[in-house]
C-alpha cells in the first residue's frame, strides 16, 4: 500500500512540474510575443542643409537606410520633425489634421498622402461601433459601411465586397466590379486566432469594398492598437479605381503637410531599400538658422531606429 501511495506521488509531482513548465512556456510566448508588423530598416539622418534660412523651402534632412532588409511601402509610413514644441509631418503632400474630439474612430494619414490608418474601437460589448469608410468618421446603424464589437466585423447591407490574397496593398489600383458579392450577413472571417500566443492575427489579404459608386480597399493590420490593447482593430484603407475619397477633402481630417518627401527612387509606392529621400520646408518656417530637430518615424504604427544628426547648423 505504502509503495502505490508513493508512485502516486511521484505521479502527482511529475504531473504538476509539466503543468508548471507548460504555463511558464506559455506565459513565456505571450510576454515576450514580438508582432510581424514594423520593420527592421534602420534610417540614418543627415543634414541636407549647410545653411537654414529664412526661407520657407530649405531641404533639411537627407534620410537613407543604414540597414535595409525590404522596401518600406509609403502607405503604412509616418514621418514627423520634433522640436520641443511642435511637430511636424512630413509627407509628399497632405497629413492629419489635428483633432482633440474625443471619437472612437481615430485616423491618420500615410506619407502617401492617400492611405488612412485607422484605429476602431471595438471595445464594447454591449453595441457596435459604426465606420463610414468614405468619410472616415465613426457614424451609425443608418450610414455606416462596417460595423464593429470585440473581433465581430459585419458590412452594413447594399455593401459589394471580396476578399483579395497574393498580392501586396499597395499593388492593387484597380478592381473589376463584376467579381464583387453582395453578401453581407454574415461576419468577416479576417482573423485566426494563434492559441499558442493568445492573440488574435489578421489573415493575409485584403478586402474590396464598394459602397454609394465608391471602391476601397480595406486591410485589417491588427486587432491591437499601439499600447497593445485589444479590440483596437486597426485598418488601412484607400480608394481604388479612381475613387475621389471624401476623407481627403474634409478639412477636419486632412490638412498640406508643413514638409515634404522628395526621392530620387524611380520606385512606385515605396521607400526602395537602396533609395534615399529629403524633408523639405514646404512654405512654413521649420528652421532657420541653427536647430534642434528630432526625426521620428513609424511603419505599419511601429516605431522604426533611427541614427545619425538630429541638429541643423
Amino acid at each position: 500500500m505504502s509503495g502505490s501511495l508513493m508512485s502516486t506521488k511521484r505521479w502527482l509531482a511529475v504531473t504538476c512540474c509539466l503543468l508548471v513548465a507548460v504555463a511558464a512556456g506559455w506565459t513565456f510566448l505571450v510576454v515576450n510575443y514580438e508582432s510581424d508588423l514594423g520593420t527592421s530598416n534602420v534610417i540614418l539622418v543627415s543634414d541636407a542643409s549647410e545653411n537654414a534660412s529664412i526661407a520657407t523651402d530649405d531641404a533639411l534632412f537627407v534620410l537613407t537606410f543604414s540597414e535595409a532588409e525590404e522596401d518600406l511601402s509609403w502607405s503604412s509610413m509616418q514621418i514627423e520633425l520634433v522640436t520641443e514644441d511642435e511637430r511636424f509631418t512630413c509627407s509628399f503632400g497632405s497629413q492629419s489634421a489635428a483633432s482633440t474630439d474625443a471619437s472612437k474612430v481615430a485616423t491618420s494619414l500615410g506619407a502617401d498622402g492617400s492611405t488612412f490608418t485607422t484605429i476602431v474601437d471595438a471595445t464594447d460589448e454591449t453595441s457596435f461601433t459604426h465606420l463610414d469608410l468614405p468619410g472616415q468618421t465613426a457614424t451609425d446603424e443608418a450610414n455606416h459601411t462596417i460595423r464593429m464589437a470585440k473581433t465581430d466585423a459585419f458590412l452594413a447591407e447594399g455593401v459589394r465586397w471580396s476578399f483579395v490574397e497574393g498580392i501586396p496593398f499597395e499593388d492593387l489600383n484597380a478592381f473589376e466590379s463584376s467579381n464583387l458579392s453582395n453578401a453581407t450577413e454574415d461576419r468577416l472571417e479576417w482573423y485566426t486566432y494563434d492559441f499558442a500566443e493568445h492573440r488574435v492575427q489578421p489573415n493575409d489579404g485584403f478586402y474590396v469594398i464598394e459602397t454609394e459608386g465608391m471602391m476601397f480597399k480595406m486591410q485589417f493590420l491588427s486587432y491591437y492598437n499601439q499600447a497593445d490593447e485589444g479590440r483596437h482593430p486597426t485598418l488601412l484603407v484607400a480608394a481604388l479605381n479612381g475613387t475621389i475619397f471624401p476623407a481627403l477633402s474634409d478639412e477636419n481630417l486632412v490638412q498640406p503637410s508643413p514638409c515634404l518627401i522628395q526621392t530620387n527612387s524611380n520606385a512606385d509606392g515605396v521607400w526602395a531599400a537602396n533609395a534615399s529621400i529629403t524633408l523639405v520646408e514646404n512654405g512654413v518656417q521649420i528652421c532657420d538658422g541653427p536647430c534642434a530637430l528630432k526625426l521620428e518615424a513609424r511603419f505599419e504604427t511601429f516605431p522604426i531606429q533611427v541614427e545619425g544628426a538630429e541638429s541643423i547648423e
